[in-house]
């Protein structure tokens, strides 16, 4: 399960408990609201079981017989949310705010709808109307750093996460982005302390145990980092970015045949991963496989002819087999994407030096 979709199942669980007890105080007839309430129950029952479809249908069954209630129309948009109908859930929230413009949730609520389809100020002017109104709104200031984070202002990111978490210590995915944006930072202990706090309240979290494994192998942690990403692929064995991560740190440690077999895994979940076929090839390569290392850098350099990385890695392996003038264009090609990269001149000047001596 992704961040945004931890974020949006946790916040709209909360939410939708929250809004079955508030939505009717000012209902007048007490059958119609009787009535409004058991749609918005089973509503919240089908959303519990991703049924989404099923949730809209309720909730709107409810809002038909409750049509000025702001929660409900919130409710409606969270479901839409979960199903991906952003301009649907926005309409919602909108007609949310309509009938109740001191609703703070639904203001958060659409400032989660607007960053997701990239309108990344109109979410943050919404955020922050939601903790104008509410400043103890946990989830405003989680989401205020998402966004600021996305805006390059990492210092800012960082002091919202510290606030929500001020807050309440125990919201263990606060943690969790806090972790990401110290990494950020370059703050590795940091990241570390993070993730093991949000891990100690949710140990179910895969990608707080990648995080934690990339920490640890920054910090040098081979051991560490090979048992988070086994960790991580034993909550979410399809998760090809842990498996890719697994054969990073698996070759760190001189482990060739259990990188390979992980890069192949990372490669059959997604075939795209340019760096997985790069950290492939340079593996084939290192067991001797040349002629499959060439293939797995060419591949890597046909979805991404901008890796520097693969340049230098292709112009290595052709080296190897002979290819003098091959490898001496790839080393250029990686020089000129990468000036500042010493390693790569300096491959490249070695070659042209003993091209010059033939």
């Amino acid at each position: 399960m992704s961040r945004l979709t931890t974020l949006l199942v946790t916040v709209a669980m909360m939410a939708i408990l929250t809004f079955i007890g508030a939505s009717y105080a000012g209902a007048q007839d007490a059958s119609t609201k009787a009535q409004a309430e058991a749609h918005v129950k089973l509503g919240t029952a089908l959303y519990q079981k991703a049924d989404w479809d099923g949730a809209i249908k309720e909730y709107r069954e409810a809002a038909r017989l409750q049509p000025d209630s702001p929660y409900i129309h919130t409710n409606i948009g969270l479901a839409l949310s979960s199903k991906g109908d952003l301009d649907g859930a926005i309409a919602e929230y909108r007609e949310a705010l309509r009938l109740n413009p001191n609703l703070a949730s639904a203001h958060d609520y659409l400032g989660q709808a607007l960053k997701r389809g990239g309108d990344l100020d109109g979410a943050i002017a919404e955020y922050h109307e939601a903790l104008r109104l509410d400043p103890n709104l946990v989830e405003g200031h989680v989401s205020l750093g998402v966004a600021l984070g996305m805006k390059g202002d990492l210092d800012g990111e960082i002091a919202e996460f510290r606030e929500a978490l001020r807050l309440n210590p125990n919201y263990w995915l606060a943690h969790y982005d806090l972790g990401s944006a110290l990494e950020s930072k370059g703050d590795w202990d940091g990241e570390i302390a993070e993730d093991r706090e949000a891990l100690r309240l949710n140990p179910s979290y895969a990608m707080a145990h990648m995080g934690l494994a990339l920490a640890l192998g920054h910090k040098g942690d081979w051991d560490g980092e090979i048992a988070e990403n086994r960790e991580a692929l034993r909550l979410d064995p399809k998760n090809g970015t842990a498996h890719y991560n697994l054969g990073t740190a698996l070759f760190n440690k001189g482990d060739l045949d259990g990188a390979i077999t992980e890069q192949r895994e990372a490669l059959r979940l997604n075939p795209s991963n340019d760096a997985a076929h790069d950290n492939l090839g340079i593996a084939l390569g290192k067991k001797g496989d040349w002629d499959g290392g060439i293939a797995e850098e060419r591949e890597a350099l046909r979805l991404n002819p901008n890796n520097a990385q693969a340049h230098s890695s292709l112009g290595f392996a052709l080296y190897k087999k002979g290819d003098q003038q091959g490898a001496l264009e790839e080393y250029r090609a990686a020089c000129m994407l990468d000036p500042q990269n010493a390693t790569y001149k300096q491959n490249y000047d070695r070659v042209l030096q003993k091209m010059n001596k033939r």
